[in-house]
């Protein structure tokens, strides 16, 4: 078992959370040390990618819903992670930001003319977490981002390293953000079943 660290910071929550100071830090500190373990050569998926400055990094495949985004792939997340795993993609590390709530979801498909499935209202990302988490072997990082702590989770085979809470300036009501960073310790989905 793992240590789990906790951080805690205050800072501008925007709509654009790759674009924080704190969090982009982060994504840096993570990705030079992906850099020394493997002398360079490593992938990062990233399946919300919007138009992140991640995009522009080297030896990542982007995705995001939106066509109007520069994206390897513009598909809907569970397809895009069931094509990774399909083309046999290997990724060091994992950036998973994806719509928060129900009405993120919704404005996202609105955004580019589509209506919001009904099945996408339910467990959206299950289909797509699973082939990602395949997608990765022992010692993967997943960044994930979201009003949660959940990230990937046990049963992918994941430990908990960091939790950051990012709580927002601008509003006390408005909702914290977590950024979950979870280790890849084991290459097989538990069934719960």
């Amino acid at each position: 078992m793992f240590m789990t660290l906790l951080f805690h910071t205050r800072e501008n929550i925007t709509a654009h959370p790759f674009e924080m100071p704190y969090i982009k830090r982060i994504i840096k500190r993570i990705e030079r040390s992906m850099h020394q373990q493997t002398k360079g050569d490593f992938w990062i998926i990233d399946p919300f990618a919007n138009n992140s400055w991640v995009t522009q990094l080297p030896n990542v495949i982007t995705n995001d819903l939106n066509p109007k985004f520069d994206t390897s792939f513009n598909m809907e997340f569970n397809d895009f992670g069931e094509l990774m795993e399909a083309k046999g993609n290997q990724a060091q590390l994992i950036l998973f930001d994806p719509p928060y709530s129900l009405t993120q979801l919704k404005m996202q498909y609105d955004g580019i003319g589509k209506d919001l499935p009904q099945w996408q209202t339910q467990n959206p990302w299950k289909r797509g977490k699973d082939a990602l988490s395949r997608c990765q072997g022992a010692g993967g990082i997943i960044i994930s981002l979201g009003w949660t702590t959940s990230g990937f989770g046990a049963h992918r085979g994941y430990e908990k390293r960091e939790i950051h809470v990012i709580e927002g300036l601008a509003r006390e009501d408005q909702h914290s953000m977590f950024v979950v960073i979870e280790e890849k310790t084991q290459t097989s989905i538990l069934d719960y079943a």
